[in-house]
């Protein structure tokens, strides 16, 4: 929706200024705009509704806090709803061929991340070019959760936001939680994280032959001897010509999920832990920082 539209939107709604402020700064469009639409967004704001947000600040909440209330507000009737051990990535929810409108998902993956070259496939993580049946664009949310995506900020399972196309053998360890993703501010990117240290030397073929069998196909050379080593700490690489992008929420759904299975198993302390990545666009200090600079 244009800005302008969700501003009136808000805007003229019976709710009072504190609930139109809180919309403003929480809204699930709002929260995935660019700085620009966020600054045409805000342009003309009431002055009780202004007042409303300067009220926030000037009780003493920093960015931080308001941040965390955002992501309360939002994710409480997610955890409280998904009874979160029931939604665990294990061996169990790896994606099968036999899952409903799986292949069909895993071509329109492919194509829309721009992925597809003829009968080869581009895999995001390894930015290498691989035989196009071994590179699954599967629900990063499983498919089998579908009844719960709205709780995570989206309608549909088969979202193309939802999905990544990645080489077998890491589409299995990111649906095992032997793979996740925290994301680096500095550089906007979704770094790698191998959260099972026993995979750490093993081949990544090894493991695409033994989950694929006959259906696997070998990579080209320098890639037989990638290790999973190889992989942590590798950025996701994404055509700089295409918006797409995986929603931020699903993946650290999946990381905070993965953290917990790995403490569980004794892969990882305690004490590993990433910085939560829920917003789409501006986190909530940019969009203040934004906010307060058009007032002066």
């Amino acid at each position: 929706m244009e800005p302008a539209k969700l501003r009136q939107q808000i805007l003229s709604s019976n709710k009072t200024a504190n609930e139109k402020a809180e919309d403003l700064l929480l809204e699930k469009e709002v929260n995935e705009m660019s700085k620009d639409e966020w600054r045409e967004l805000i342009a003309g704001i009431p002055e009780d509704v202004k007042r409303e947000i300067g009220r926030l600040k000037s009780a003493g909440t920093s960015d931080e806090v308001l941040l965390a209330l955002v992501e309360i507000k939002s994710l409480l009737q997610v955890h409280s709803v998904l009874q979160l051990d029931r939604f665990m990535y294990t061996e169990g929810k790896v994606t099968r061929k036999t899952d409903p409108g799986a292949q069909l998902f895993s071509r329109s993956i492919k194509a829309q991340y721009g992925a597809l070259q003829g009968s080869k496939c581009w895999c995001l993580l390894t930015n290498a070019i691989l035989p196009s049946s071994t590179v699954i664009g599967s629900h990063l949310f499983k498919w089998e959760w579908s009844e719960y995506v709205h709780l995570l900020g989206f309608e549909n399972i088969n979202d193309a936001k939802n999905g990544l196309p990645l080489w077998k053998p890491l589409e299995w360890a990111f649906d095992t939680s032997r793979l996740c993703f925290t994301f680096d501010k500095n550089s906007e990117r979704f770094i790698a994280k191998i959260m099972d240290p026993s995979i750490l030397t093993k081949k990544l073929v090894d493991i695409g032959q033994e989950k694929m069998g006959s259906d696997w196909k070998s990579p080209p050379y320098p890639l037989r001897k990638l290790t999973f080593q190889d992989i942590d700490n590798r950025p996701l690489e994404f055509d700089p010509g295409r918006p797409l992008r995986p929603y931020k929420r699903v993946l650290n759904f999946q990381a905070r999920q993965a953290r917990t299975y790995a403490i569980r198993r004794g892969w990882q302390p305690a004490s590993w832990d990433f910085e939560d990545y829920l917003t789409e666009g501006m986190d909530l200090s940019e969009k203040l920082k934004i906010w307060y600079n058009s007032m002066h």
